[in-house]
Parts: structure tokens; sequence; C-alpha cells
């Protein structure tokens, strides 16, 4: 006689009928006991997030994981950056209210750096600068950083993925071409090293652009490259260098609007905004790095975060009257 079938409900694995009907009397040894409660762990973790609808106990259990992290720079009246300070030393404010600084990395963090390389057609006579620029910033950075190599133009092309080797990524420079094709399209490439490589990343974040200013965004709205910087915490540092074609009559006495947008975009992500001949890009880097360096990274864990918040200000102060500190304007998650 054929049993009926059971319903999707009857049927439905739980840890605690799983127990029930499993043999123990079967189990001889204490490697077979060993086997046994390493596959209890596994189903643990892997329901997790599962309602358990059979269970004795079924009250919800949350844990709160929400760790928000604020890079940011301090220098002195000078401008000059200042290591050295303690968690002690600062104080993070959201939307008024006073938080526990719960995570703090100081000038020793390690540093991930994507170098976003312009080819387009405009760029043509200063593209071995800008190869040069890139070359001698991967001299000052550190073993343990790591870097990576994108080229855009009317399309974007990662040249290296993200490590350390500091041959890889040099060649990935020299394999730079300009191409002859209008188009400039670096909002896609910014997007594409932050969803591909920057946003599941914590610590030390920064996209450096080396471009002449003449980008478009094939139809992303500048809105949604600022937020994703913010939202992956990581500082935006262009640099634009000069050119013949924008340096031309015409374009002396206005600026275009991506550039306006890139100097307020490194101030909103707490970068910082160059401007260069394309003789001395070196100088750039060498400021750039000798920042990041000696960035802090803080983190806490919002008293008042929900479901519903989105977004909030944040203010860090630091104790001392004669420092200045460089933050993102808005804290996105």
């Amino acid at each position: 006689m054929k049993r009926n079938a059971k319903s999707p409900k009857e049927t439905k694995l739980t840890l605690k009928n799983w127990l029930t009907k499993y043999d123990f009397r079967i189990i001889q040894n204490k490697a077979r006991i060993k086997t046994i409660a390493l596959f209890l762990l596994c189903f643990l973790i892997l329901s997790n997030n599962v309602k358990a609808q059979d269970s004795d106990d079924d009250t919800p259990i949350k844990v709160d994981t929400l760790l928000l992290t604020i890079p940011l720079t301090v220098s002195d009246k000078k401008g000059r950056n200042v290591p050295g300070l303690k968690k002690d030393n600062f104080s993070i404010f959201q939307n008024g209210e006073k938080q526990d600084i719960e995570y703090f990395f100081n000038e020793e963090a390690p540093m991930n750096v994507a170098i976003l390389l312009d080819t387009s057609y405009s760029t043509k006579d200063v593209l071995d600068n800008i190869q040069k620029a890139a070359r001698d910033f991967l001299k000052v950075l550190r073993p343990e950083d790591k870097a990576l190599i994108v080229s855009f133009d009317y399309r974007t092309q990662i040249l290296s993925g993200l490590t350390s080797d500091r041959r890889l990524l040099s060649s990935a420079i020299n394999r730079t071409q300009v191409t002859e094709i209008n188009g400039s399209d670096m909002y896609d490439a910014v997007l594409r090293v932050i969803q591909t490589y920057f946003a599941p990343l914590k610590g030390r974040k920064a996209i450096i652009v080396l471009t002449d200013g003449v980008v478009t965004g094939r139809g992303i709205p500048a809105q949604q490259v600022l937020d994703s910087l913010q939202k992956a915490d990581t500082l935006l540092y262009p640099i634009i260098f000069r050119t013949k074609h924008n340096s031309q009559t015409g374009l002396r006495n206005r600026r275009p609007l991506t550039v306006e947008l890139l100097e307020l975009f490194a101030e909103e992500t707490a970068g910082r905004f160059y401007e260069k001949d394309a003789t001395k890009l070196k100088e750039a880097f060498e400021s750039i790095a000798e920042e990041l360096k000696k960035q802090y990274l803080l983190g806490f864990y919002p008293q008042n975060a929900g479901k519903e918040i989105v977004a909030g200000h944040i203010r860090v102060a630091v104790d001392r009257n004669d420092l200045n500190i460089r933050v993102k304007k808005k804290l996105a998650f």
C-alpha cells in the first residue's frame, strides 16, 4: 500500500527532527562522533538565516554587524600630514550624537590603490609622461600595499588585478596605448573598479585618475559615481594634466563640467584634487602616496541604526586646536 505524499511543511528538514530520526546507536567510535559534530556545525551555519517553524523556541536572533568606517587625514596649519595620533584623540558624532569608536587604524595599515590612466586620443602627446609618473608611484608603495592598473578611453580595460607584484603592475602600465577613437568614459572606469574590487574590501582604498579632464560619462549620472565612492569608503584623487587640447584658447577661461565635478568628488570623499603640467605629474603622485600612508581609518556601530536608515551626516573631531581634519562629507551605506 502506497503512503500518502507529505506536504512541504511535513517534510521540511529542521535540526530537531534530524536529531530525532538519526540513530545514534550506530556510533561506536570517536571518529564517527567527530564527523557528526562537524556535520551539525555546518548545518547550524547554513541554516542561520532560515526561520525555524517547528522549533520549540522560535524567538528570532538578530546580529547587528553594521560597522561603518571613516577614512580621514589630519594636517597641521601648514598643510603637513600628522601621523601618530591615537584613538582617544578622536571623537565621532552622527547626527549630533557621539558614537563609540570600535575600529582604529593608523599609518601602519596597508593601502589598496587603483591607478586609472586616460588613454583617449586627446592624451596622445603626453602618454609617455603619464606612464612614467605611474611607474614612479609604484616605487613608493610598500610591500604590503596593493595596486591595480586600468586604462579608459571609449571603453574600460583592466590591465592588472589588485596585486603587490611591482613587475606585473609596471608591465600593465607599459601596455597602455592611445586610441584614435573618440571617447573617454571615466565614470564607467571608476564604477568598474568599485564594483569589481573595492566594494567588498575593508581598509584604505583610493582611486587615482590621471586625465586631461575631457571625459564623458556615457549616460552614467555623476551622483551615482559619487554615491558609489562614498559607500565603498574610497577616496578619489583626480590629477588633471595639461595637454595641447585642454590648453587651447577656447578652454583657458572655462573649466569643463567634468573637471568641476572631479574636484567636488575629491572634496566629498576626503581625497584631494590636483592640476599639474604633464611633466610634473610625479609631484602629485608623491604627495598622494605620502598622504595615504598617514591616513587614519575610524569605525563605529551607529547606536540608532535601523532598517530605515539610509545615510547619516557625520562629524569627526580631534582634541587639538592646531590640527585640521579632512573627512568625507556624507556617510553612505
